[in-house]
């Protein structure tokens, strides 16, 4: 695969948006690397499949990279009544910002997170979509510091192991946080979906059949 980077796609919207969103993005072809769960034996999140929902299928800067080493999480259903789903894998050619963000035009009410932590090139970041618009935020090197400092142990001659182990628990820690950046700016972008929804519904049609008070 040459060298790698993590990635995390984050889906959060009204639940029917999100649940017509699963089956619409995955694929029947066996994934690149697959584990035993039966429910990773097809690949659950296709890139193919999502360019292919895209009018006019708009080619890339890179050829398109299907997701490799792949999970995806429980669906959770949050307080305010959006439900989140969580898609874990890795890349090594392709950078699936562009896609994404036209993918956010076909599915407007969805918010998308997708975070990158790619050791090879320093890099921890993570982008909020959501209509069509994207923005972007990276760690700080004084957070990055603090998390290699917490979790890395000091390496010896003897203890590789556990250096290793720590490098990839830093990695994890920073997608965390980077992913994490954007919660509160999603719940600002779901509640505004939400309220939308429910003014459309409030039609002045729908208020003159409501019959006369009584």
């Amino acid at each position: 695969m040459g060298d790698s980077w993590l990635q995390r796609l984050v889906v959060r919207g009204p639940v029917a948006d999100v649940t017509a969103f699963q089956p619409a993005v995955a694929s029947r072809e066996k994934p690149e690397y697959r584990t035993i769960k039966r429910e990773c034996r097809t690949q659950k999140l296709s890139f193919v499949k999502l360019r292919a929902l895209i009018p006019g299928a708009p080619e890339f800067d890179d050829e398109v990279e299907e997701p490799w080493d792949l999970s995806v999480g429980r669906a959770r259903r949050l307080r305010d009544g959006s439900l989140e789903l969580t898609y874990r894998f890795q890349l090594s050619a392709f950078e699936p910002d562009d896609l994404i963000v036209e993918v956010a035009k076909v599915y407007p009410r969805l918010c998308f997170v997708l975070g990158c932590v790619a050791p090879t090139v320093d890099e921890q970041s993570s982008r909020l979509v959501h209509g069509g618009r994207s923005w972007g935020w990276r760690l700080s090197s004084r957070r990055k510091e603090a998390i290699w400092k917490q979790l890395v142990p000091e390496e010896t001659d003897d203890n590789t192991d556990e250096v290793l182990w720590g490098e990839v628990q830093a990695d994890w820690q920073m997608m965390d946080e980077v992913v994490a950046h954007w919660r509160p700016k999603m719940d600002t972008l779901v509640a505004r979906v939400r309220r939308l929804g429910k003014a459309g519904r409030r039609t002045p049609h729908a208020r003159r059949h409501r019959g006369p008070k009584r």
